[in-house]
């Protein structure tokens, strides 16, 4: 079969990732052409040398939503390679990438912002911004009501999407730990030699405000108010953002930045750290969920709807708008042994019944083959 993928409009965050990994998967899966439509961030994460001539690489300037123009003209380009490509169908793992192809089309949902209105997010953002997301919300779900099949990664985002959109043919694949957690290998490490007593809290990602990794600064100062001075908070920020968010002088011990990490470092660092801590306010999935799990790291993160649903007993929750909450239970945990082995023993056990990233890469192109029996 020809297929193409499409990580174009895929800007940077866990989707990045996903598509790495599915990409990678897709060379161990033979009897298809693949056509690969991405921009140079995802290029630059792939080691084009490795790939089969099954594999063609298409790569535009410029992400599609990056303008008007851009966007104009990149749909034209898409066009035009389809009508060359003639695919079987198209596979859209960063969303609807806001192209509607001829053949059909499998589309990843994953925008958490327009399905849990509860979140506290929404209360911290001005109105302004909440006019934004709102429309925001009505353009994007209109390119997605032309998926042909959206695939999301919970049972309880299916039934979230399958209210936004009651016509859609929606189908859970979970996501998974990319190939680098299944194979690790040993890399330079990133942080120094440990303090005494030292206990370091592991977060991968970007500074997103969903994300919400301004409240530790909030945590370290209930903290300290407790002369507690041996937690530190390990980011992977770029440093000008890092520098922009975190630079007041009496966190400087405390937060330490390593900068961005390629994915085949991710298991190296889990192994300097202690435990995975993650203050967000909306994901559709979080990959550091199952990260953690395959790494045996104990979790730390957010008590809402959307943790619950993917960590269920293997992590200790918090109220991720209170650092005094948060402060607590990091002790808390750290301060309990028994409590860190129950929560590996219970990620574990998530980790052992999830997908592989092979059987997610397969779950994708079965969809697609299945639409074209329905044809």
């Amino acid at each position: 079969m020809n297929i193409i993928i499409n990580v174009s409009s895929i800007y940077k965050g866990g989707a990045e990732q996903v598509a790495h990994s599915f990409i990678n998967e897709c060379k161990e899966i033979p009897g298809h052409e693949y056509h690969i439509f991405l921009c140079e961030n995802i290029l630059s994460l792939l080691d084009v040398e490795t790939f089969s001539d099954n594999f063609y690489f298409h790569k535009l300037a410029k992400r599609p939503g990056s303008s008007i123009y851009n966007l104009y003209k990149s749909l034209r380009y898409y066009d035009d390679l389809e009508k060359k490509i003639k695919p079987d169908f198209v596979i859209s793992t960063g969303g609807h990438g806001y192209w509607k192809p001829s053949a059909p089309i499998v589309t990843a949902f994953n925008i958490p912002h327009y399905l849990y209105p509860e979140s506290p997010y929404f209360q911290k953002i001005p109105f302004e911004k909440k006019i934004y997301w709102e429309l925001k919300k009505r353009f994007d779900l209109s390119f997605y009501k032309k998926s042909d099949a959206i695939v999301v990664q919970t049972d309880d985002v299916k039934e979230r999407v399958k209210k936004l959109l009651p016509k859609a043919r929606v189908f859970t694949v979970s996501n998974t730990v990319n190939g680098a957690f299944l194979d690790p290998k040993c890399k330079a490490r990133k942080l120094l030699e440990r303090e005494e007593n030292e206990v370091r809290l592991l977060t991968v990602s970007a500074n997103y405000p969903h994300k919400n990794l301004e409240i530790i600064k909030s945590v370290l100062d209930e903290l300290f108010y407790d002369d507690v001075y041996n937690i530190r908070f390990v980011l992977t920020l770029p440093e000008k953002v890092f520098e922009a968010n975190f630079a007041e002088q009496k966190y400087q011990e405390n937060i330490i930045n390593v900068g961005p990490v390629h994915i085949d470092e991710c298991p190296s660092l889990y192994g300097e750290c202690d435990v995975m801590f993650l203050p967000t306010l909306l994901e559709c999935f979080s990959a550091s969920y199952v990260e953690a799990m395959a790494m045996k790291k104990p979790i730390l993160t957010s008590d809402l709807g959307f943790a619950h649903t993917i960590c269920k007993e293997a992590a200790r929750y918090f109220d991720p708008v209170d650092g005094r909450d948060i402060a607590n239970k990091i002790m808390e945990l750290v301060n309990t042994p028994s409590l860190q082995d129950k929560l590996i023993q219970r990620g574990t056990s998530i980790y052992n019944s999830i997908n592989t990233p092979r059987e997610r890469a397969l779950s994708f192109l079965k969809i697609g083959e299945d639409l074209l029996k329905n044809v």
